[in-house]
């Protein structure tokens, strides 16, 4: 990635030299390109001091243990939708905070571009070694070569025999669960059903893949971003989980299934397909978007029903809404806290210019509450129709596991439609002091069965 401190020396020793007449470089002091370089520099600075002192770090993942995180954004969506800020950890980015403005930006892939990072924090050295060569960083011919691998696994007819055995897991998960009494959906659900569906897709046993799922966890713990000790743990989380990568990818070239593993193995062992690397980083990537997101997906399908029950009452008295409830749930959950992009090339955004080698940060949850697309977007309604959220990305990165996604969503809801009367909060939730994804630690509610309580229902 390039240093925006060079950029932004290159910038300013232009507009200094742009000053000076033609023809009379030689008689103009140094000390006048300095005056004119520091005034121009310290109006960047105030800037961003301005800016700063305004607006939170959202950068830093304990910010989003305040309770008035949301109530920032919508202000920044009003004031300044897009505007350079600067981190104290991560230095200076673009911050995108309005839906019209991320939706360009995340189509515009050949100008935003994903191979020098998707998240503002990222190990350098790990995206160096990925970019191109797995989904999430990879631009152009490179994507669509990566892309094109993966895709013949995500199908219909799979999301469909994924949910079937998906159902049977939750119905076995959520019996025991159904009692009034207070349970931790985070322990008890969030992780489990995520689990199971990666171990599907990945044709791992249960054991194993619950392993994959504590490893996936820990190398993502933002808790303790300044202990060295912890990076040491985080590095050796992330070591072990290519290890295992490394034995499972040998094992399906000899003895191939149906699983996605086994589809990219074969991949490459076809010429102008995948190496055998970008399988290993291709199945590492697999891993962290499954078992990420779609856990705090599970969460907030649970929270916006025990936070709003007369929505709940509805859907079990009309369950045609079902869908739209899955893409509400996304909407208002925003699992996904932000996706980063670099700028390519010069470019002008909703009048705003962003130079070559800028960082633009996209913040999903803010956008999925702009006012300006969603009316009453802090609401949590069920037949919120039309939905245009970006939890799911957009443009040639849109997530090529939506479908499975939507799948685990929807079977959820179907499972607790037929079993439970109504779920009530039974503590605050404690969210995750992240700046990636966006979700809850601890969930504790409780699950009412459908023969201890009388509801009435909706006229």
């Amino acid at each position: 990635m390039v240093d925006e401190r060079f950029l932004l020396a290159g910038s300013l020793f232009t507009a200094a030299y742009a000053m000076i007449p033609r023809g009379r470089i030689c008689q103009r002091r140094p000390r006048a390109v300095n005056e004119v370089i520091a005034s121009v520099e310290l109006r960047q600075k105030r800037k961003v001091m301005n800016l700063r002192a305004n607006d939170p770090d959202f950068t830093e993942p304990t910010t989003f243990l305040e309770p008035n995180y949301l109530d920032s954004w919508r202000r920044a969506r009003r004031e300044h939708p897009i505007i350079r800020l600067e981190s104290e950890r991560h230095g200076q980015y673009w911050s995108v905070t309005s839906h019209a403005p991320a939706r360009q930006i995340l189509e515009k892939a050949e100008i935003f571009i994903s191979s020098e990072g998707m998240r503002i924090g990222g190990h350098q050295s790990s995206v160096g070694a990925a970019a191109n060569r797995m989904l999430v960083v990879a631009d152009g011919a490179s994507h669509q070569r990566i892309r094109a691998a993966h895709s013949p696994w995500f199908t219909a007819k799979n999301a469909k025999a994924l949910g079937e055995v998906l159902r049977d897991q939750i119905e076995k998960l959520i019996e025991p669960l159904i009692t009034g009494e207070s349970i931790d959906v985070v322990d008890k659900l969030a992780d489990a059903i995520p689990t199971c569906v990666m171990g599907q897709m990945m044709g791992t046993p249960a054991e194993e893949t619950e392993l994959l799922s504590e490893l996936v966890r820990s190398s993502f713990d933002e808790t303790t971003l300044d202990d060295p000790a912890r990076k040491i743990q985080q590095a050796a989380a992330s070591s072990e989980v290519f290890s295992y990568f490394t034995e499972l990818v040998a094992w399906r070239a000899e003895e191939p299934g149906e699983d996605i593993v086994s589809l990219l193995t074969q991949a490459s062992m076809s010429e102008g397909s995948l190496s055998h690397d970008e399988v290993l980083l291709n199945c590492d990537g697999l891993v962290n978007g499954g078992l990420g997101t779609s856990r705090h997906a599970v969460s907030a399908a649970i929270l916006a029903f025990a936070s709003n029950p007369e929505q709940w009452q509805r859907l079990r008295a009309d369950r045609t809404l079902v869908r739209s409830a899955v893409e509400e749930i996304l909407r208002w959950a925003s699992p996904p806290m932000h996706v980063m992009r670099t700028v390519s090339a010069d470019v002008e955004i909703d009048g705003v210019k962003m130079k070559a080698g800028d960082r633009v940060v996209i913040w999903i949850p803010s956008c999925n509450r702009d006012e300006t697309v969603f009316d009453n977007p802090d609401e949590f309604r069920i037949d919120r129709r039309p939905n245009p959220h970006l939890s799911l990305g957009g443009g040639p990165h849109y997530c090529i596991g939506a479908a499975i996604g939507r799948t685990e969503i929807r079977v959820l809801l179907e499972v607790l439609l037929e079993r439970v009367a109504r779920m009530d909060l039974s503590d605050a939730p404690v969210p995750s002091a992240s700046a990636f994804l966006n979700g809850f630690d601890k969930l504790e509610v409780r699950l009412f069965p459908l023969s201890q309580v009388q509801v009435v229902e909706p006229q």
